[in-house]
Order: C-alpha cells, then sequence, then structure tokens
C-alpha cells in the first residue's frame, strides 16, 4: 500500500446504517466510482461498502501476497521449484470464484 492509499483510505466516509439503507441506490453509484464508505451502527464500523472492482483488486492484491509468502515459506524451507504451470494448476483449484466471475 502506497502513501497515497492510506491518504484515501483515512479519508474514508462513514455513514449510519439506517441512513445508508435510505441513500443505498445513491451509495451504490459513489462506490462505483470509488468512494467507499463505512457502515456504522451503534458508534462502530459493522462494514464497508465498496465497488466491487476495489473489491476485486483487494482480492487480487491479497492474493499476490499470499503468493509471495509461500515463494518466501518455499525458499526458507529449502524446498525445490516447481513449474510455474503445476502451482498455477494448483492455486486455481484452492481458490474459490470471484463475486464479480460469477453469473
Amino acid at each position: 500500500m502506497n502513501a497515497q492509499e492510506v491518504v484515501q483510505m483515512q479519508r474514508l466516509k462513514s455513514i449510519s446504517v439506517s441512513e445508508a439503507r435510505a441513500l443505498l441506490a445513491s451509495l451504490i453509484d459513489q462506490v462505483e466510482s470509488g468512494e467507499p464508505y463505512f457502515l456504522v451502527s451503534r458508534s462502530r464500523v459493522r462494514a464497508v461498502l465498496m465497488g466491487i472492482g476495489q473489491y476485486d483488486a483487494l482480492l487480487e492484491r491479497l492474493e499476490d501476497l499470499e503468493d509471495s509468502l509461500e515463494i518466501l515459506r518455499a525458499r526458507a524451507e529449502g524446498e525445490p521449484a516447481r513449474p510455474l504451470e503445476e502451482y498455477v494448476k494448483e492455486r486455481e483449484a484452492r481458490q474459490p470464484a470471484r463475486v464479480s466471475d460469477r453469473p
């Protein structure tokens, strides 16, 4: 995460769950354009509303980090290298479909 992304996270808007219910269509338009919201209930953040593009990018970044950790772990344990195609097939078999990939 770079400095700009950290600043953007600090600027996330908050809205109460009751307000969000009343403004849901408008909020969906806003999050699709890149403005995520914290949903707050009883003074606690309960959820995050974000566009599907941001969600998919977040999952992709998480998968990349998991891959990097797996590579570092394998190196530290002295595991032999294996073909990328083999790893990709194994990885895809373990991954559930993302929301945007579903009908």
